[in-house]
């Protein structure tokens, strides 16, 4: 079995999906209250982060921004949340890339087995499924007791992602796999693949693509 791996930010949807997640949030006028509670959270983050303070790497904003969402949908009921995840897909649908969808077909027509790969939510990359993936892989939110919060998710980034595809697809052939990727932060999934596309690479993957004979494409 031969995968080929999108990656979700930047790649298969020409957009940081996160702060375009809370701002549907708020124009929905869901939970307001709590909304502005997380989002001032994440604000106040992201400034230590431009200020390199205290630690804050991006890698690190990263994560926390997506832990503190994990309250965000907690505090509501999960019918309302499912109502706004499906939303959110549909809402999104005129950022996904042309490119990356047509390629999407093409991958399956050469037999891959397509994974949309992200530390997003699973549960909000779901509904993605229906744009024609195989699989969706992301952070776990859900348990038997519902959601879990921001204290105990445990965001799949950077070198995590590599180690979750070797466990969810042991038997996959990765010499013979592609991934499509935007930013130098996924280099362990380029690593653990025969063929890595950059897609609109960042500075450092672009140079680091160059070095080493990746494929470079740009998409609009």
């Amino acid at each position: 079995m031969k995968l080929a791996i999108y990656d979700f930010d930047g790649t298969y949807v020409n957009l940081q999906t996160l702060p375009f997640l809370y701002k549907l949030w708020k124009a929905e006028g869901i939970n307001n209250r709590g909304h502005r509670l997380i989002w001032r959270k994440i604000t106040l983050r992201y400034l230590l982060h431009k200020l390199r303070l205290f630690g804050w790497t991006k890698q690190r904003f990263r994560a926390d921004a997506m832990a503190q969402t994990a309250d965000l949908f907690r505090s509501v009921e999960r019918l309302v949340l499912d109502d706004f995840l499906q939303t959110f897909h549909d809402r999104l649908q005129p950022f996904v890339s042309t490119r990356m969808r047509d390629q999407l077909m093409r991958d399956h027509e050469d037999g891959y087995v397509t994974v949309l790969l992200s530390g997003n939510y699973d549960i909000i990359l779901e509904p993605f499924l229906s744009d024609g993936f195989d699989h969706v892989v992301g952070t776990p939110l859900t348990t038997n007791e519902g959601l879990k919060s921001s204290d105990n998710v445990d965001i799949i980034i950077h070198q995590r992602k590599a180690d979750v595809i070797r466990k969810l697809f042991p038997t996959s052939d990765f010499a013979a796999s592609k991934a499509y990727a935007d930013s130098h932060y996924d280099m362990p999934i380029f690593d653990l693949v025969g063929h890595p596309i950059a897609v609109n690479p960042d500075d450092k993957l672009y140079a680091h693509a160059l070095a080493h004979g990746f494929e470079i494409i740009t998409v609009e």
